[in-house]
């Protein structure tokens, strides 16, 4: 998706083209992305952390999925933001590692960071198709063993690796400025600029715009379908208010979790699309679109800690998890 690799660039080629003078502290705004980034980072790593352990201890089998979300979140985390912290010190997208080991991780990192974003999503989809069988067919509910949810989250890495392998292609070290830069290119294959952008639009389009459309159908059903319940004659009337509790728990969860992540990436997707399509739709060194893509940007990264939020906000059986923390 290139999704990660723009967002340097977006905080620092003002200063660095000497061409658009904005009225900014480009020092005190280095600083304050530095320090967001690592807010987020130890964020992302003791939440998600502790929400794979606390999912991996709990009973609920959905927790599974809960849990390959966490993790697609920590590895983006431990990829991503200290190569930011990095940039935002140095005032510079410069790759510090040259040669080919230097563009061996230069694709592995831009690969990873956009392949953990796609798992995520992805992942969203089984939690409320998980719900979805859960209310509206319960009796089939128990046939989904642990084994076909292992499955289930393999095959959300290996559908995101598919999607984004052209990036061992694309990704490489060039010269720009006199820095060694870490781009994406399709040339000599393809031309870059047609290429990249239908690459681009179906990324945007299959791994975050269809997926959250995915999601909101599937949960529209679920709430609609709620009430009724094929096993409710076959349980007490204790057990079915614990059952109905649990089910609305649950998928209020869901619902909250996908409405977050939501949130935190359409302001990215408007930013993307209207570069795609309407680039001249802004002035060039317009402050207010200056200000529209951080604050895109920065509300997308966010997404690595809302899971872990919502999670313990939502589930004491996951809060007791935590109990077997010494």
């Amino acid at each position: 998706m290139m999704f990660v690799n723009n967002s340097s660039e977006v905080s620092l080629s003002a200063e660095q083209n000497g061409m658009c003078l904005l009225p900014i502290d480009f020092k005190a705004m280095t600083i304050t992305y530095a320090s967001i980034y690592s807010v987020l980072l130890i964020a992302s790593l003791i939440g998600n952390s502790l929400l794979i352990f606390a999912s991996l201890k709990s009973t609920i089998t959905m927790n599974l999925l809960i849990a390959n979300i966490a993790a697609s979140d920590l590895l983006f985390s431990i990829v991503h933001f200290p190569r930011e912290i990095v940039t935002q010190i140095k005032g510079s997208t410069a790759f510090l590692v040259h040669g080919w080991i230097g563009s061996v991780l230069c694709k592995i990192a831009a690969f990873t960071t956009d392949v953990t974003i796609a798992v995520s999503t992805l992942s969203l989809i089984l939690v409320a198709a998980d719900r979805l069988v859960a209310v509206v067919f319960p009796s089939h509910y128990r046939r989904i063993t642990v084994k076909k949810r292992r499955f289930l989250i393999l095959c959300t890495w290996i559908v995101a690796m598919a999607i984004h392998s052209p990036y061992f292609y694309t990704f490489r070290l060039e010269t720009e400025n006199g820095n060694v830069v870490c781009v994406s290119n399709w040339e000599p294959a393809f031309n870059h600029e047609s290429t990249h952008t239908r690459y681009y639009t179906a990324l945007l389009v299959t791994v975050l715009i269809v997926p959250l459309i995915t999601v909101c159908v599937l949960q529209t059903i679920t709430l609609l379908k709620l009430r009724d319940d094929e096993m409710e004659s076959f349980r007490t009337p204790i057990a079915n208010k614990r059952h109905k509790k649990r089910n609305k728990m649950l998928l209020k969860m869901s619902v909250v979790i996908a409405s977050a992540f939501a949130l935190c990436w359409l302001p990215f997707i408007a930013f993307q699309f209207i570069l795609l399509f309407f680039p001249s739709s802004f002035p060039n060194c317009s402050l207010g679109f200056a200000i529209f893509a951080q604050f895109a940007i920065l509300f997308s990264l966010c997404h690595c800690i809302v899971n872990p939020c919502i999670c313990f906000t939502f589930m004491r059986q996951i809060r007791g998890g935590l109990k077997f923390i010494r």
